[in-house]
């Protein structure tokens, strides 16, 4: 029998911060009971101002990913 080298298996990127982002969450929900006290600063906070959080880094995201990946114009 012939040995075959294993091949490597490669996760997606998108797949990768999908996973970085439910870890952190998940962490965030286990150690709220821990830091109780430390959150009450974020009580005067309301649900519009992490909408904005969250479309700020949505938008931040894509202008990095634009000006990161934008294929170089290659003359032929």
């Amino acid at each position: 029998m012939e040995n075959k080298p294993a091949k490597k298996k490669y996760v997606c990127r998108q797949c990768m911060v999908i996973r970085y982002f439910l870890f952190a969450a998940a962490a965030l929900i286990l150690f709220i009971p821990l830091a109780s006290d430390r959150f009450i600063v974020l009580q005067e906070l309301t649900a519009w101002h992490f909408v904005a959080a969250i479309w700020g880094i949505g938008v931040l995201g894509f202008l990095f990913k634009w000006l990161v990946e934008i294929p170089e114009d290659t003359p032929e």
